[in-house]
């Protein structure tokens, strides 16, 4: 008997269809391993999300908690087709009984084109990258991943989310590529994921806190602003590394100025002060606040006014805070650039200063060394078990057509469509980004006078100024200025780098958690 070919072909899309299963099946399959457990089939498998079971133990506390890794789709509101994924990683903390609704943190680095597994893996996370060093061994060390003494989920359930074009996260065609590469299509973009994903897991009471780094601090604002105009609650925003994005406060002069401290901290790091400001560095840091504020700024104001006098006064000040040579000062400007100090300060030494921790020496090394990559992939793929072919961007690199080479990075494609470019003439004093930020945490502010908002900085970050921020918060009229804390530490741009510095962190952003939510409660 011959069998009709219409009978062939249902008999192939039955086997298409239980072998898809079986696969489906295997991908989600528990791990044989007794401490990461998946859970059960309606929590463990939806469009890729995958749930594990895990441990940390934070001092005499262990916490027991789900890990959340997968992807949600972004979808444009009027077809509903969906335009990107973006992936994730969650930690949801296993709440006691009578516990209150937890708090809910969505965190994300800058760059942009910057993946989260900094903010993840080396700041907040309940596991951490460390290097074991043997001081009897001339060897690097061994790379380990640890459980983190300053994560915060203690304190918040916690939402490290990868913007489209970095981590595993892609736009759905090319041609959706330059909807995300943009300030405020990447803003519109993430607030998106957060409603969906308050939507997917039923967490619309949970008090919702925004947290960014670097860059990612103007998304964190855009995205509290635009969550707000649509109805929804933010209980804070924190924002690392990036500014106060509340509109022009500060005169260019004076944010210029207030740039002075932070290259005081790096020459005092690398005694290249006089012997009485090298004795006790607070003091020497509130000295040279205090004159940028009261005669730099101003002399800056005025400066094709200024006598020769006058401006010899100026570079002898500048030399003294800086501990740069005078002959390196332009007496025109009377700037001491980011770049310029940075390649001058130690030229007798034949080095350059690193950008995101002055104390260090820029090496050109990469963010992640290889050994530290490996164990990010391990990581994403075994231990939180999401099974994908995909690149992890940032992290390793996957096929471009684009030739030769590979094709241009997100950063450089970026399209900073948040406001005008920046003005000729602009004084060189950090290397922000185009075009200035949008007042989004003023904003969000006006519309919810409830909305907190907490401010990191370190003191050898470059690209930061905490006597900037600090100054800036004050000049705020009071109903913003009570909303807003601005704290400083001895760190870098990634403040969680620094030990001590990221145990005063913690401790800060426990005690912002603490005493927001209990104020919108």
């Amino acid at each position: 008997m011959i069998t009709p070919i219409s009978d062939f072909i249902a008999i192939i899309a039955a086997l298409t269809v239980a072998l898809g299963l079986s696969l489906a099946a295997q991908e989600s399959r528990a791990p044989t391993n007794a401490s990461v457990a998946v859970l059960a089939p309606a929590e463990a498998v939806y469009e890729g999300i995958v749930s594990t079971r895990h441990q940390v133990k934070v001092g005499q506390r262990t916490l027991t908690y789900t890990a959340r890794a997968g992807m949600l789709p972004i979808r444009e509101n009027e077809t509903s087709e969906i335009h990107g994924w973006m992936f994730f990683v969650a930690y949801i903390l296993d709440p006691m009984p009578g516990d209150p609704v937890r708090p809910l943190t969505f965190l994300w680095n800058g760059g942009p084109g910057a993946n989260s597994a900094l903010v993840n893996l080396s700041g907040f996370g309940p596991k951490r990258i460390n290097r074991i060093v043997d001081q009897t061994r001339t060897s690097e060390g061994q790379v380990v991943l640890e459980d983190n003494q300053t994560t915060w989920l203690d304190q918040t359930d916690l939402v490290f989310v990868d913007p489209i074009g970095t981590g595993f996260s892609r736009p759905t065609k090319k041609e959706f590529a330059a909807e995300f590469y943009n300030t405020l299509g990447d803003i519109a973009s993430m607030a998106e994921f957060v409603r969906v994903y308050l939507t997917r897991y039923d967490a619309w009471d949970a008090p919702l806190l925004i947290c960014g780094e670097s860059y990612g601090v103007w998304r964190a604002a855009g995205v509290a602003e635009a969550l707000v105009k649509n109805g929804r609650k933010v209980a804070g925003v924190i924002l690392i590394s990036g500014g106060i994005p509340v509109g022009p406060v500060l005169s260019e002069e004076m944010r210029t100025a207030l740039f002075l401290p932070t290259r005081t901290a790096a020459a005092y790091q690398h005694k290249k002060l006089p012997p009485d400001l090298q004795a006790d560095l607070g003091r020497t840091l509130e000295k040279v606040e205090e004159w940028a504020r009261t005669e730099y700024a101003p002399a800056l104001s005025k400066r094709d006014k200024l006598s020769d006098s006058e401006r010899r006064q100026v570079v002898g000040q500048l030399t003294r805070f800086t501990g740069l040579d005078a002959s390196l000062i332009d007496v025109k400007t009377l700037i001491v650039g980011r770049q310029q100090f940075a390649e001058q300060l130690l030229r007798d030494r034949k080095q350059v200063l690193a950008r995101y921790d002055t104390r260090q020496i820029a090496s050109g090394a990469k963010i992640w060394q290889d050994d530290q990559r490996l164990l990010i992939n391990k990581y994403l793929r075994s231990t939180l078990q999401f099974k994908t072919d995909l690149a992890y961007e940032g992290i390793e690199d996957g096929f471009s057509p684009s030739s030769p080479g590979r094709g241009l990075s997100v950063g450089e494609r970026w399209n900073y469509n948040q406001g005008p470019p920046q003005p000729k003439g602009t004084p060189p004093n950090a290397d922000a980004p185009p075009g200035g930020h949008q007042p989004w945490l003023r904003r969000a502010i006006i519309m919810q006078p409830s909305l907190k908002a907490f401010i990191a900085a370190g003191w050898y970050d470059s690209l930061n100024s905490c006597a900037g921020n600090a100054y800036l918060v004050k000049q705020l009229e009071p109903e913003l200025r009570r909303n807003i804390t601005a704290r400083s530490y001895e760190g870098g741009h990634m403040i969680y780098e620094s030990p001590s510095a990221r145990q005063q962190l913690r401790q800060d952003i426990s005690k912002f958690i603490k005493d927001t939510v209990a104020v919108q409660h």
